[in-house]
């Protein structure tokens, strides 16, 4: 995909639509902004590791950057991981974050080196806060599973595919398999969603997903 600048809402959307914090490593190196007096004004570019290593220029101020943000007369913002970081703090602490929240909490770490602190973050009280339904309490998206209907025919597959999943013996898999729904998965990442999904795919036996989304403006999930 060739590089694009970004607004704050997308940028903030395109790190959050990664699996988990290994897939970010891999997708994203560093953030870069123009130098714009507010973030929602500032135009945003995500660098990936190649860029950073293969496609690289020097700036005026004799810093190595990736050629589209030197083109663009962006500056280093935030390395990636730490922008990520900076949005989960902030989301931990008010899960229903909107724009406006997020776009405080990286300016005050951008300028103050420390976390926004909204209220019982460095004390933890914040980290015993029930999740919302609907939203994820990390920085990306979460998923129930269920298998909410198996054919007659199909119940002997699903049993052994339920035993493994959730570490039981057949029998009693088979037994969960016949008082449906089952839960597979409550709250789980794209990754354990992906690898559950496709177990039971291989079987034609679709299960119902639930996400619980990453951003609060993001429009619910109807379910699949």
């Amino acid at each position: 995909m060739p590089p694009r600048l970004m607004s704050l809402r997308e940028a903030i959307e395109a790190l959050a639509a990664c699996l988990d914090d290994s897939d970010l490593y891999d997708r994203y190196a560093w953030v870069y902004a123009s130098d714009d007096d507010s973030l929602h004004d500032a135009r945003f570019y995500l660098s990936s590791n190649a860029n950073e290593e293969d496609d690289t220029v020097t700036d005026e101020e004799g810093d190595d950057m990736p050629a589209f943000a030197v083109a663009n007369g962006l500056r280093h913002y935030l390395e990636a991981a730490t922008f990520a970081d900076v949005l989960m703090v902030q989301k931990q602490q008010q899960p229903l974050s909107t724009l406006d929240d997020f776009a405080t909490a990286l300016a005050h770490y951008h300028d103050q080196d420390a976390f926004l602190d909204r209220g019982g973050f460095y004390s933890g009280e914040c980290a015993s806060n029930a999740p919302l339904p609907g939203i994820s309490r990390e920085l990306f998206a979460e998923y129930d599973l269920q298998l909410a209907v198996c054919p007659a025919e199909r119940v002997g597959d699903a049993a052994r595919a339920t035993a493994a999943l959730l570490e039981v013996n057949v029998a009693e898999a088979l037994a969960l398999c016949r008082q449906l729904p089952l839960s597979l998965g409550s709250r789980i990442g794209g990754r354990e969603r992906d690898s559950i999904e496709a177990r039971f795919a291989g079987l034609s036996l679709p299960l119902k997903r639930t996400t619980h989304r990453s951003l609060a403006w993001l429009p619910p999930d109807d379910g699949g």
